[in-house]
C-alpha cells in the first residue's frame, strides 16, 4: 500500500510540474480584425422575394484608385438563383464590356476595359455591374468567386495589377 501511495504522490507531483511549466507564461489572445483595402463585393436589398426580379450591384471599393479593367467570374446555385441579365457599367468601362452567363454550370464571366482615366473610385466605391436575378424558390445560397478577380488600375501612367479580394456573398430569398 505504501508503494502505491508513493507512486501516486510522484505522479501527482509530475502532473503539477507539467501544469506549472505550461501555464507560467500565459499569452494574450488578441483579436485581429482584417479590413480589406481593395475589395469587390455585392450589394443587395435586404428582403429579396423568390419569383421577383431583383437587382444586385457588383461594386469595387478602394481609396484613390483609377480602374482600367477587370475580369471577374463567379459561381452560383442555378437551382435557386436565375440570372436574368448582367450589365457592365458602360459609363466607365466603355472600351470592352463582355458578359457570358453559363446557366447550366451556374457561372458568370465578366470582362471590361476603360478607355478613360476618369474611373476614380469616388468615396472609395464604384459600380462595376448590375446583375438582375430571380429567386427560383425560397432559401439561401452563396455566390462565390471561382477565381481571384483580375483588376487593372492606373498607376503613374501605367496599368498595374490591383490585387483586389472578392469575398463570398450570401443570398436569401423569402
Amino acid at each position: 500500500m505504501k508503494e502505491v501511495l508513493i507512486t501516486l504522490g510522484v505522479l501527482l507531483l509530475v502532473m503539477f510540474g507539467f501544469y506549472w511549466v505550461n501555464n507560467r507564461y500565459v499569452t494574450e489572445k488578441k483579436e485581429v480584425v482584417v479590413v480589406l483595402d481593395k475589395e469587390i463585393f455585392f450589394k443587395a436589398p435586404e428582403n429579396m422575394k423568390s419569383g421577383t426580379e431583383t437587382e444586385i450591384i457588383l461594386k469595387a471599393k478602394s481609396e484613390n484608385l483609377k480602374m482600367a479593367s477587370f475580369s471577374i467570374d463567379f459561381s452560383y446555385d442555378p437551382g435557386l438563383v436565375k440570372i436574368v441579365n448582367v450589365e457592365v457599367n458602360n459609363k466607365i468601362f466603355d472600351k470592352v464590356a463582355s458578359v457570358k452567363i453559363e446557366e447550366n454550370l451556374g457561372k458568370v464571366i465578366m470582362e471590361a476595359k476603360s478607355g478613360k482615366a476618369e474611373s476614380l473610385l469616388s468615396n472609395g466605391e464604384v459600380d462595376l455591374a448590375t446583375i438582375k436575378v430571380v429567386g427560383a424558390r425560397k432559401g439561401g445560397t452563396m455566390i462565390y468567386s471561382s477565381k481571384r478577380p483580375e483588376v487593372g488600375v492606373f498607376e503613374n501612367g501605367k496599368i498595374v495589377e490591383g490585387n483586389f479580394q472578392m469575398p463570398n456573398f450570401k443570398v436569401n430569398f423569402l
